[in-house]
Parts: structure tokens; sequence; C-alpha cells
């Protein structure tokens, strides 16, 4: 009777399996790696005493999967210099146009064009 106890007692290999579970630290940062946006560089020029400072550069990321918002770039201002520097001036970005750039105007919705392939050129 006994021997027969002991069969039936010794596990199967399936049931001898311990379920484990990452830790939700491990998904939080899995999750950050493979959804991080695409980052684009931004050199911008501050006016002071309408005289032209030197050039600044900072990485933006998208918040869209193709287009450069204005809103994308000042949230980075604001982050790296503060609240008031994005607020503090109206924006134009440099656009290519025929033979030569202009400066287009921009609002916080506004797409950002860059001035040439990736280069994305900002003035206030």
């Amino acid at each position: 009777m006994e021997g027969r106890m002991n069969k039936y007692r010794q596990l199967s290999p399936e049931r001898a399996i311990v379920w484990t579970e990452k830790s939700p630290k491990y998904h939080y940062n899995h999750q950050q790696q493979h959804h991080e946006a695409r980052k684009v560089p931004v050199v911008y020029y501050l006016c002071k005493n309408q005289q032209l400072e030197h050039p600044h550069f900072i990485e933006v990321p998208l918040s869209s999967s193709a287009d450069l918002y204005m809103r994308d770039v000042i949230e980075r201002l604001n982050v790296l210099r503060g609240r008031v520097i994005a607020s503090m001036y109206s924006w134009s970005c440099k656009r290519s146009y025929k033979n030569g750039y202009v400066w287009h105007d921009l609002c916080d919705n506004d797409i950002v064009h860059p001035a040439h392939g990736n280069d994305y050129i900002l003035m206030c």
C-alpha cells in the first residue's frame, strides 16, 4: 500500500516548475527602452539688445512619429532653461526658399520645418 502512495507522491516535471515573475521595475525600464522617443538636433539663436547671441544646441524628443512641433522645442527649453525663456520670445525657423532662405514665424502648434535635410534652426 505504501509503495502505491509513494508512486503518487512523486511529482511530474511539469508540476515541479516554479512560476516566477519579473518585478514591476523591470517591466517599467524595459518599456521605456522600447518606447524612447527619437531625438532631433536643434540649433537656436537668442537675441539680446537686437544682436544675435552665439548658437545654442539642444536635442529635442519628437512627440509625433515624423514631425517636430514648436511645442516640443518649448517643452525641452522649459526643462533645460526654465519656464520663462521660451515664453519671453517669439520664434521663427529658418526655411529654404527658392535659391535662399526665409524665416518662418511659428506658434506652439506649428510644425518646425528643417532648413536643409534634418537641420533645424530657430531664432527668436
